[in-house]
């Protein structure tokens, strides 16, 4: 009788086994299927149509939420699409500025924006640029246009954090290296985020 009770629960064992398994299996293909289909890719767009203002300062804000930083760039002169673009200056060169977390080890992102340049001066040095940076541990930027239209210009980056210990996060945004004026709209982030249905 003993004997045949150790067989019953060894028998149970096995089968709970080999159950836990076949879920483990099934849920790691379920979430390789829904990541080459992009489920946990995140995409963020601001257009510098809507600001909020908060303590007193007034920051962009993306489709689903995301604060950018530095609206004080924020005109009606000229945009690629609606009414508003982020206007930079030899004088304020930086805007339209994304703060995310310390970056992860596998931190890959992918990130773009239309710029048009007004050329107020015969100087032709500098450029565009649309940039990603890590504290001063990393710096990723680029200011060729991938694509062009009505006079607009669009610049494009895709990064991958290398493996280090970051105490800085990582933070986009746009940068006027030229002696004109430059308008920045439109600017689409992508990244991985597998928490981005969780969010409040």
């Amino acid at each position: 009788m003993h004997k045949t009770k150790s067989i019953f629960k060894s028998n149970e064992f096995i089968q709970f086994i080999r159950i836990t398994l076949l879920l483990v299996l099934i849920g790691y293909l379920i979430f390789r299927t829904l990541y080459s289909l992009g489920f946990f890719i995140e995409e963020i767009h601001c257009g510098a149509e809507q600001t909020v203002i908060k303590n007193d300062k007034e920051y962009l804000v993306s489709d689903i939420g995301y604060r950018f930083d530095n609206a004080y760039g924020r005109t009606q002169e000229k945009a690629f699409e609606g009414k508003y673009s982020i206007k930079l200056t030899p004088e304020e060169q930086y805007g339209m500025t994304i703060t995310f977390d310390l970056p992860r080890d596998d931190e890959e992102m992918e990130a773009s924006v239309w710029c048009y340049e007004n050329r107020i001066s015969t100087d032709t040095s500098g450029y565009a640029f649309i940039v990603a940076t890590v504290g001063d541990k990393f710096w990723k930027g680029e200011y060729v246009a991938t694509e062009q239209k009505k006079g607009w210009r669009r610049l494009s980056i895709k990064f991958t954090v290398p493996k280090g210990e970051y105490t800085k996060p990582i933070v986009i945004y746009c940068w006027n290296n030229t002696k004109n004026i430059v308008y920045f709209d439109n600017m689409t982030i992508k990244r991985k985020n597998y928490w981005k249905y969780f969010k409040e």
